[in-house]
């Protein structure tokens, strides 16, 4: 029987889902290595120890963050249409259910639960909440036709946006999951099988909407 074929990533995903589900503090490198059916000497050939796994992992999710976005160039470019509205509702949902897909699901799942003890995974967080304000605020300016919102107003509610649309992501992802702690049998992967929250992802649509029509 040939051997699984394992590499860094896949480690650190292995890691990543296995703190999923009791937190990397209690994830040993023997769970990391029965996840993935090798022997837990094996991962020594890739790490030598598990601090510098951690610091891998750091590495990982940080590049991953930097390619999710509330607002591509591309999505900003499009803002002298006609439906900016239905255009932002659809960025801000979008956002939700990026953190659906794993493995960005057990990235911020990781990195809400490991903040408040690693500078660097505080540094990771802080670093996507910058992103999102500022991008919500460079979508807010180029929508802008109320003269009573300068830079400064703008970039205010840019900061209330996004802080609203963290709260909001992190509501929706501690219930779901739960939803997987209540259906063990779902699995992680197999979890946005089971019914979508619709409800939170109305109230956050309407919420965008909201916002946006201010600068209208």
């Amino acid at each position: 029987m040939s051997r699984p074929l394992i590499t860094q990533e896949k480690i650190i995903e292995a890691a990543l889902f296995c703190a999923f589900d009791k937190g990397m503090g209690d994830t040993s490198l023997n769970d990391i290595s029965q996840y993935l059916t090798i022997k837990k000497a094996s991962l020594y050939n890739h790490f030598a120890s598990k601090e510098e796994m951690l610091k891998a992992i750091y590495t990982y999710c940080s590049d991953f963050y930097t390619k999710v976005n509330l607002i591509s160039e591309e999505e900003l470019a499009r803002t002298s249409g006609t439906q900016i509205e239905k255009l932002f509702k659809t960025c801000a949902t979008n956002y939700i259910k990026k953190h659906e897909v794993d493995p960005l699901f057990q990235i911020y799942t990781f990195i809400q639960s490991e903040k408040y003890f690693t500078k660097e995974v505080l540094d990771i967080y802080l670093a996507q909440c910058a992103k999102l304000e500022n991008q919500a605020f460079l979508f807010f300016k180029l929508i802008n036709k109320n003269d009573d919102f300068d830079n400064a107003a703008i970039k205010r509610e840019a900061k209330y946006f996004s802080e609203v649309l963290l709260t909001s992501l992190d509501s929706y992802l501690a219930v779901r999951k739960e939803t997987i702690r209540q259906n063990p049998e779902s699995g992680v992967g197999a979890l946005f099988v089971l019914p979508s929250d619709d409800k939170s992802l109305t109230d956050i649509s309407k919420f965008a909407e909201m916002t946006v029509k201010k600068f209208l």
